[in-house]
């Protein structure tokens, strides 16, 4: 089968002149506040709600399985947005969609902040999932429709680093914040949102990106096969890190606030190759990064399952794990999606790349689950399931090999 030849630009990109591409430097950067908001806003509650939890439970009582709903119904609600989203941006348009989306979360986090009853916060909770999961796809299709192709590496690492630090940040400064009430964090979350609405977004006053249908089956089409199964193994990636504590309390005996500091290393080298996603996307293309961030994410797992437990093997190879999938999720993906389909199908292109990173973490949590909860050997059975982990990524790694060579786009 020959090799797929990489579509030109022109066909497939944004004309050279147009909008946004005569913009002032001070117009655009107001536009891109809109979206640095939206990250902003998804990353806050990503980050905020494992701390949601526990507090929940401590303040009202609830039991585990209680409380966990808090977070399934908002995963359920955002498998189901994402497609739907997707689809939706071919007659609405991204713009459009996003403003909705947002006005959407500000609605669903100022509920979950005063609704009384259990139930009705957690019918708040399946609306924020529905607000918070087309976001970040819908933002990189606004970029790929509004800005000129050679910034388009650029532009979709800062929505990634402004979502990474803000998750970061969440991390930290939510159990201060849960000082006030447990739903604290929701009319923060509604704030923020707020706030991202108050810039303005790229074609507001005309919607300049709704375009002539596409048919959904191109989400799924040859072009777009490699990055939607590196999008699977990046999201089996992604499983790895929600289990890092754990493993790292299971291997060297630690309680599970002890294991706090050796996640640092984790987080650094996540934003530091979010900043590389941001230097370099442009310039080398996706898939000399995709390959540096499928081997960094590989080799971190081997260290931390191989190397002999301590704390100096496990900082390490938790550093190059969180680079790994930090440079995977920075962008990358999205740039070659953004190159596989045309303009007028880039909803349904960075939807398909946000959809499958889910589909792929939700199945590596619960294969990581379920091989960490059998046997005796607590250690054996932890390390087992990271070396599945391993072995998911490894299996989509070849389809690597399938990108187009991109080369650097000229100004």
């Amino acid at each position: 089968m020959p090799e797929p030849v990489e579509p030109k630009i022109d066909a497939r990109m944004p004309p050279a002149v147009g909008p946004m591409h005569a913009a002032s430097a001070d117009h655009t950067s107001r536009r891109m506040a809109a979206l640095l908001g939206a990250a902003i806003a998804a990353g806050f509650e990503a980050g905020a709600i494992s701390y949601v939890l526990p507090a929940m439970r401590a303040s009202t009582g609830a039991s585990a399985q209680g409380a966990s709903w808090l977070l399934s119904v908002f995963v359920a609600a955002t498998l189901v947005a994402v497609p739907l989203a997707a689809l939706a941006v071919r007659r609405v348009g991204a713009t459009r969609l996003l403003r909705g989306s947002l006005m959407l979360a500000v609605i669903a986090g100022g509920l979950a902040s005063v609704l009384p009853s259990p139930e009705g916060v957690l019918v708040a909770r399946a609306l924020q999932g529905l607000a918070h999961g087309p976001l970040l796809p819908l933002v990189a299709a606004v970029i790929v429709t509004h800005w000129p192709p050679e910034q388009h590496g650029r532009l979709l690492g800062q929505v990634s680093m402004a979502y990474g630090l803000t998750y970061v940040a969440a991390t930290i400064g939510t159990p201060f914040l849960l000082q006030l009430g447990w739903r604290s964090a929701f009319s923060l979350g509604a704030c923020l949102a707020l706030l991202s609405l108050a810039w303005p977004l790229p074609g507001s006053a005309a919607s300049h990106d709704a375009q002539r249908p596409a048919p959904w089956w191109l989400a799924f089409s040859r072009p777009m096969l490699p990055t939607i199964l590196l999008a699977l193994g990046t999201g089996a990636g992604q499983s790895a890190l929600v289990w890092m504590p754990t493993v790292a309390a299971t291997r060297m005996g630690l309680g599970m606030t002890a294991t706090a500091p050796l996640m640092v290393p984790l987080l650094l080298g996540g934003l530091f190759a979010t900043a590389c996603v941001i230097r370099w996307l442009d310039r080398v293309g996706s898939r000399p990064l995709v390959v540096t961030g499928l081997a960094s994410a590989i080799a971190g797992v081997l260290v931390v399952v191989v190397a002999p437990a301590g704390p100096g093997f496990f900082m390490a190879g938790g550093a190059a794990l969180g680079f790994g999938i930090g440079m995977l999720s920075g962008g990358p993906l999205r740039y070659a999606a953004a190159r596989a389909l045309p303009r007028d199908a880039q909803g349904l292109a960075q939807g398909a790349v946000a959809w499958l990173t889910d589909v792929g973490l939700l199945a590596g949590s619960v294969a990581v689950g379920h091989i960490a909860g059998r046997g005796a050997d607590a250690r054996a059975a932890i390390e087992m399931a990271l070396c599945v982990v391993g072995a998911l990524m490894l299996l989509c790694a070849p389809a690597v090999l399938r990108l187009p060579r991109q080369d650097r786009v000229a100004a």
